[in-house]
C-alpha cells in the first residue's frame, strides 16, 4: 500500500563554513586607518595567499583592504608631496565598491539576493555579489537569527536541529503562499560549524533557492506587508494545516516503520484541521468570497474526523483506512474558488490536500 506523499519542501544539507582568515581582517581594518597604508598592502597580500592555500573565508576583506591601502598610499604620497594630508571625501566608499564581489557572509540580511556566478549555493560564503530580487538571483534571504548558546560547541546535528527547525517555521512568514512558489523552490541556510563557532559566530542564515531548477527569477516575497487583511487571515489558516501535513510527517516512508509517529502525526493534523477550520470561521470575510470559504470549511470540517480516527488506530491497516478516507476531503476544488475570489494564486500545482 503506498505511503503518504512526502513533503516537497525539505530542507537539504546545509554546507559549512570555513574559518575566517585573520590577517584578511586586519588588512582591512589597516586599510581604513590613513597611518597604516603601507601595513595593510602587506597584511591583504599575505591574506589572499593564505586563503588560496587553506580556502578560508575573508577573500572580500583582504582584497578591499587591499585597494584601500593602495589607494591611501598613493593619496598619502601626493598629499605629502603638495604639503598637506587629507583623505578626500568619499574615497573610503569608492574604493570599497570597486571590489564586485563579497565573501562577507555576516553581511546577508532579511530581503537580500544574491548571486554565485554560476548557481551554485554551495560555495555561496567563498564568494557572492548582492544583485537585484527582481532580476536572475541564486538565493533569497529570509530570515537571519542567532543560536542562543554561549557555551561550547553541541555538535552538528544539534545546530543542523535548530537551524532546520527556525527556518522552516520562518518560511512562512516570507512566502505566506506555498502555491505562488515557483517550481523547485526549496529552503536551505548556513549555520556555524565547530569552526567558527569558537570565533564566537552563532548566526544561521535562511535561503531560498530553486535546484536543479535553476536560478530565481523575480522575489519569492509574499508577506503581511505586501497582502489584504483578507488574504493574509486565508493563508494564515493554509500554513497551520500545511506545518502540520509536512513540517510534522515522520521521516519513515512507510507507516508500518513508525507506527508510532505516524499516529502521532495523524492527531497533529486533527489538532491543525481544528484550527484552520477556527481561523476561517471567525474571520469576517467579502461577500464574494464568503460561501467558497464556507464550503472549503465544511471539507476542512468532514476530513477531521479521520484524521483523528487514524491516530487513535490499532493497526497499520486501519490507519491506512482512515487516512485514505481522509484524502477522499482535500477541499482542494473550494480552495482554488476562494483563492480566485481573494486575488490569490490558483495555481493547482501543489498536492491536492494542500490549500
Amino acid at each position: 500500500m503506498d505511503s503518504p506523499n512526502p513533503p516537497s519542501f525539505a530542507p537539504p544539507s546545509a554546507p559549512a563554513r570555513p574559518p575566517l582568515n585573520g590577517l584578511a581582517v586586519a588588512a582591512l581594518v589597516s586599510g581604513l586607518l590613513l597611518g597604516l597604508p603601507l601595513l595593510g598592502v602587506v597584511l591583504g597580500a599575505m591574506a589572499l595567499t593564505r586563503i588560496d592555500k587553506r580556502g578560508e573565508r575573508g577573500k572580500g576583506m583582504a582584497t578591499t583592504g587591499l585597494v584601500l591601502s593602495s589607494l591611501s598610499t598613493l593619496v598619502c604620497a601626493v598629499t605629502l608631496a603638495l604639503g598637506t594630508y587629507q583623505l578626500p571625501k568619499g574615497l573610503g566608499e569608492e574604493a570599497a565598491g570597486a571590489a564586485p564581489y563579497s565573501d562577507d557572509y555576516f553581511s546577508l540580511r532579511k530581503g537580500d539576493c544574491i548571486d554565485t556566478g554560476n548557481d551554485e549555493l554551495a560555495y555561496a560564503f567563498l564568494e557572492f555579489s548582492f544583485v537585484s530580487c527582481e532580476g536572475r538571483h541564486t538565493a533569497e534571504v529570509y530570515a537571519v537569527f542567532e543560536i542562543a548558546d554561549r557555551y561550547a560547541f553541541p555538535g552538528d546535528d544539534a545546530v543542523s536541529e535548530k537551524a532546520d527547525t527556525r527556518c522552516w517555521d520562518l518560511s512562512n512568514s516570507y512566502a505566506m503562499d506555498s502555491w505562488a512558489l515557483p517550481t523547485g523552490v526549496e529552503v536551505t541556510y548556513y549555520a556555524p560549524s565547530k569552526e567558527s563557532w569558537a570565533d564566537g559566530d552563532r548566526q544561521v542564515t535562511c535561503l531560498f533557492y530553486r535546484d536543479p531548477a535553476g536560478p530565481l527569477k523575480g522575489s519569492v516575497r509574499r508577506d503581511e506587508t505586501m497582502l489584504d487583511e483578507h488574504q493574509v487571515a486565508y493563508l494564515k489558516a493554509a500554513n497551520v494545516i500545511n506545518d502540520a501535513r509536512f513540517g510534522l510527517k515522520p521521516e519513515a516512508d512507510y507507516v508500518k516503520d513508525d507506527f508510532t509517529g505516524y499516529r502521532q502525526w495523524a492527531h497533529d493534523v486533527a489538532v491543525a484541521l481544528d484550527e484552520q477550520a477556527r481561523i476561517l470561521r471567525v474571520h469576517q470575510w467579502p461577500a464574494g468570497a464568503q460561501p467558497h470559504v464556507a464550503a472549503l470549511q465544511t471539507e476542512i470540517e468532514a476530513a477531521r474526523p479521520h484524521w483523528a480516527n487514524a491516530a487513535d488506530a490499532k493497526d497499520v491497516g486501519t490507519f491506512y483506512d482512515h487516512y485514505e478516507a481522509a484524502l477522499h476531503r482535500p477541499g482542494h476544488e473550494q480552495a482554488i474558488k476562494a483563492r480566485e475570489a481573494l486575488k490569490l494564486t490558483t495555481s493547482d500545482d501543489m498536492p491536492e490536500s494542500v490549500v
